[in-house]
């Protein structure tokens, strides 16, 4: 066993923050109060923004309040201090940036909260979690039940915050295509932030120590843990959850082939012939990885897809029985353990390989470059390696995972000056000088950004953005794990999955024996969703969810 670096470890207690996935720890910070000394002309013009507008869409004379609900760390830093300047502007709303642990209290908050009066949960949330805590994963069903906004018809709309330009013009229109394509093909549930990768970290200077060469293939990877292994490193790849994305990597190379099964089509009753033309005639195109980049799945034929065949298929079997071959180089019980743990594994040297996103690349960086310059060390990161000769049933070549990350959305309310209020707030937002600064001060504050900025005229530094763009694949896979069944248990369920996938990736049971003891905790999951959602296992008819 390698012997952990206590030294090195006593020097990063100081610097490091790191958390799990869209998760942190710490203390809920006050929000500024409201009542600041309105700004006037000049100053807006100075500071790009405009002074209080007497035009609003409400009634300026009225205190409301606007409470932004996320999760700690990530941007919170950014986000108050967007709070600040937008109470600068106007006054008469108040901005609380109200900021829940991690992703489990998130999830019981939003339960919390819509199960009551929905006019007093919170205004702008992780839509993500919403639909995840409420539907069953199923955006078409936070819509019908009227949950969320649709943020479509604010595209069209002019952003008084970017110089009179309409709100759409700071998107590239594929970004936006991916958003829609994401909350159901006809109306859209949030707008683009930035966008979030998965890769492989490694240490430079461990794999020149060791003489290993950066993995080329999916067998060079598996070589590399071997070799590592035998070297005295216990875990060759320090991993979380977030290993789920190289097992949703491996499945996309196999369910790829038959998407067009899952795609809503003409004569489907949530069928449009505007947003969802290029699903007409699709057929997966092998020597084109990016050719299923505008189709639009259909949740009710996933969810058929899912009644008649359930979990322990072939494919399935395939598809676990190769990322185990990986997961047993995964540190003991990976799939429930905190990130930071591992993220501190890989700073020390414990081991040569993170699998990791690019959420916690600024993170690590600046960990590393706070180290004294003999701890310091060159690190880089690896897309995930496609197979030379691929299991039956798969494609050779991977495609990564790089994807829309924050995901905030807007809680659909019955008073309009209140909504028009939030709709405002979050223009401001989302425009480039105030995007910029939620990326600057998040950075200055050392919470975490996801990735790249997608709105226009962002800019990070030179050495940070060198390290985000390695996250960039040649193709993008597409979410599977709704049909792999990764996390698709119930949440009492889900201590039974977790001892599950620990079994498998330390090869106690095999893949069939796994999916096998998957099934009943899957298809409780799976009908469960389909009576949610309304689903009477019929495309063409219009259902409503229950």
């Amino acid at each position: 066993m390698r012997k952990r670096n206590r030294s090195l470890a006593l020097l990063l207690v100081g610097a490091m923050t790191v958390s799990a996935m869209l998760a942190g720890c710490g203390n809920k910070s006050e929000t500024p109060d409201a009542g600041a000394p309105k700004e006037t002309a000049d100053t807006a013009e100075q500071t790009g923004t405009p002074a209080q507008d007497s035009d609003a869409a409400w009634d300026t004379t009225k205190e409301d309040t606007i409470v932004l609900s996320v999760i700690n760390n990530y941007y919170t830093a950014g986000q108050k201090k967007l709070a600040e300047e937008y109470m600068e502007l106007h006054p008469e709303t108040k901005v609380v940036v109200d900021v829940v642990s991690d992703n489990d209290a998130y999830m019981t908050k939003m339960q919390t909260a819509f199960s009551a009066d929905q006019n007093d949960a919170p205004d702008i949330v992780h839509g993500n979690f919403v639909v995840n805590a409420l539907t069953a994963s199923s955006w078409n069903v936070a819509f019908e039940k009227g949950y969320l906004t649709d943020l479509a018809p604010m595209l069209d709309e002019v952003n008084p915050y970017n110089d009179g330009k309409l709100v759409r013009d700071v998107f590239d229109p594929n970004d936006l295509a991916i958003a829609l394509n994401k909350t159901g093909g006809s109306k859209m549930g949030i707008l683009p932030f930035d966008k979030i990768g998965v890769a492989f970290f490694y240490n430079k200077d461990i794999f020149e120590k060791e003489g290993v060469a950066v993995p080329q293939t999916f067998e060079d990877l598996i070589a590399a843990c071997e070799t590592f292994k035998d070297k005295g490193y216990q875990n060759p790849i320090a991993a979380g959850l977030e290993s789920s994305w190289f097992l949703n990597s491996i499945a996309d190379s196999g369910y790829r082939t038959i998407e067009d099964q899952f795609l809503t089509k003409p004569g489907d009753a949530v069928w449009d012939e505007a947003t969802m033309k290029a699903n007409e005639g699709f057929k997966w195109d092998p020597s084109n990885l990016k050719c299923d980049k505008d189709i639009v799945n259909n949740d009710e034929r996933v969810a058929m897809y899912r009644k008649e065949n359930s979990v322990n298929t072939e494919l399935n079997k395939t598809i676990w029985d190769t990322f185990s071959k990986v997961a047993k180089f995964f540190p003991e019980n990976w799939v429930g353990v905190d990130s930071s743990q591992m993220i501190t594994d890989f700073e020390m040297g414990n081991s040569p390989m993170l699998l990791q996103g690019s959420f916690n690349a600024g993170k690590i960086l600046d960990d590393i470059n706070q180290l004294p310059a003999d701890k310091q060390f060159q690190w880089s990161t690896f897309q995930f390696p496609s197979f030379k000769d691929a299991p039956q049933g798969l494609e050779n070549t991977l495609r990564g995972l790089f994807v829309l990350g924050n995901e905030m959305a807007i809680v659909q309310k019955d008073s309009e000056d209140h909504m028009a209020r939030v709709k405002d707030f979050y223009k401001f937002w989302y425009s480039p000088k105030q995007a910029q600064t939620t990326y600057e001060e998040t950075l200055a504050s050392g919470n975490f950004i996801q990735g790249p900025s997608v709105i226009a005229g962002v800019t990070l530094s030179a050495e940070l953005q060198e390290k985000l763009d390695g996250f960039v694949p040649e193709g993008t896979a597409r979410d599977w794990d709704g049909l792999t069944g990764f996390t698709r248990v119930t949440q009492a369920d889900m201590p039974k999955f977790y001892d599950l996938v620990n079994s498998l990736s330390r090869g106690k049971i095999d893949a069939g024996e796994f999916l096998e003891q998957l099934k009943p905790y899957y298809d409780k999951y799976s009908d469960e969703g389909i009576a949610s959602a309304g689903f009477d296992l019929d495309p063409t008819t219009l259902d409503a969810a229950k």
